[in-house]
Parts: C-alpha cells; sequence; structure tokens
C-alpha cells in the first residue's frame, strides 16, 4: 500500500463516520492530508504510514496544530499505522490533538465519495495538467516506487569524490551513509516536497530544498532525485529540472537532448 492509498483508506473511514470528506492535492497541503467536514465541526487530519520505520515526533504534531489553525478546523486528527514517541503524545494531549493508529490494510472501502482538490483554488476538481493526484504517470507515488526505492543498495557518486550508499529506502524516507562516513535517514516529506514543486513549477534548486528541510541533507536530496530519468540536473545555481517532454512548464530546450 502507498501513502496515497492508506489516506484514501483513513478518508474512506471518516466518510463512514458521516463526514464529508476531501483529500488535499500532492502539493501545497500545508501538513493536512484530508479535511473531514460534518455539521457541527470541521477536522484537520494528517497521516502518517511509517510501519515500524519511523515514530511520530512531537515536531509533527506540533506543526499539524498550526495547520488547524491555519485553515480554521476546529479540531486535528493524527492518523497513523505505526507508533508515536512519548513527548509526541504529551504534546497532542496538551494541544487536544486526536491520535489513532489504523492498520495500513486495503478494505473493500472504497473512497468513491472523496474529491480532491489544490490547496488555494476555487475547484475542488483534480488538475491533471499541473500534477496533482489523477496523473498517474506523474505522481509523486509512482516516482518513489519506480525509481527511488530500487536505488537501495546502490552507490550513488556525486561531484569530486562524494558518495552515497543507499542502505535502505521506504515510506518512512531514505537511509544513507555518505563518503564521510557518516550515516542517517533523509525524511520523505523533503523527498514529497521536493518532487512535487517540480511536477508543479519544473523545477527546484538546492537553495529551496535547503530553505524547507531543517537538516542538513540538501546535497544527499539533490544527488538522489539526479538518479530518476524523468529530471535532469544543472548547475549554477544547482537544480533539478523536468525533462521538458514532460513539463507543463518552459524547461530549457536543451533539456531534451540530455541523456
Amino acid at each position: 500500500m502507498t501513502p496515497t492509498e492508506y489516506e484514501s483508506q483513513i478518508a474512506a473511514h471518516f466518510a463512514n463516520l458521516g463526514y464529508r470528506t476531501q483529500q488535499t492535492a500532492i502539493s501545497g497541503d500545508y501538513g493536512v492530508d484530508v479535511f473531514a467536514e460534518n455539521a457541527d465541526e470541521r477536522l484537520a487530519i494528517q497521516i502518517k504510514m511509517y510501519g515500524t520505520s519511523r515514530r511520530v515526533n512531537r515536531q509533527m504534531v506540533m506543526e499539524l496544530h498550526g495547520a488547524k489553525d491555519f485553515f480554521d478546523c476546529h479540531r486535528a486528527v493524527l492518523v497513523t499505522d505505526g507508533h508515536c514517541l512519548p513527548d509526541a503524545l504529551e504534546v497532542a494531549e496538551k494541544l487536544g490533538i486526536q491520535v489513532l493508529t489504523m492498520p495500513a490494510i486495503m478494505s473493500d472501502i472504497a473512497a468513491t465519495d472523496t474529491h480532491y482538490f489544490r490547496l488555494g483554488t476555487a475547484s475542488d476538481e483534480p488538475d491533471s495538467d499541473t500534477g496533482v493526484r489523477g496523473d498517474e504517470a506523474l505522481s509523486f507515488d509512482q516516482i518513489w516506487t519506480d525509481h527511488v526505492m530500487p536505488l537501495e543498495g546502490q552507490l550513488l557518486r556525486g561531484k569530486g569524490d562524494r558518495t552515497n550508499i543507499i542502505e535502505k529506502v521506504d515510506w518512512a524516507g531514505v537511509w544513507r551513509t555518505s563518503s564521510t562516513g557518516r550515516s542517517g535517514r533523509i525524511d520523505i516529506e523533503i523527498f514529497r516536497l521536493a518532487i512535487n514543486h517540480i511536477l508543479r513549477t519544473g523545477s527546484i534548486t538546492r537553495d529551496e530544498i535547503n530553505q524547507n528541510y531543517a537538516k542538513r541533507a540538501s546535497s544527499g536530496v539533490v544527488l538522489i532525485l539526479s538518479q530518476v530519468p524523468l529530471f535532469v540536473l544543472t548547475d549554477r545555481p544547482l537544480t533539478l529540472h523536468l525533462r521538458a517532454d514532460h513539463s507543463q512548464t518552459d524547461v530549457p530546450e536543451f533539456l531534451n537532448a540530455v541523456p
């Protein structure tokens, strides 16, 4: 099951509880995956499909609290198929955020009444021309499954003598060992942000990645995503582009010639 399928499962669960549900588009969701409304309340729901690889931390809970207020929701709900750190549960209780643990198992419940929409637009309908959900060829889940997950076990070479050994890839992120011998995980959230930004605008710079991720991992993100055949890496500034034959934006013509 992919995170998008898990989100649909959770949306269907809340629909069965009598809520009208809306899943956000793949880009610009500000930390809310599903909105659920009934006559009495509007919920901001964040969904984390981490399994046993990673646990929900307090920063995620606090960000959800901010997103709830930003979208004028009455309550926030965090749903995961895994576990939360003790301090995350403490923060959730203090902020009045409900935490639900639900296994990622595709049921017979179909989220046929779920609407997809892009935040900041007036339309509820999916927009296939901008890379939002519904465009299977240009979705984050598809790119992650087809091009990033297969990098597990590979040695990636960057400029000079820089290397990254990709130890593990799953729906929590990428575990890698750098050329300095330092090991760690790059969270999936920054990859999701970078890929969705490329799909939406046609490119993303390393500086933009740095501005949206507090940890020092932009070089690793760029190196890993440069292995995706849909993307092309250019220099000065270091930028990942969507290949011109897949883009809805004006990507330089010379990128067509890049093998």
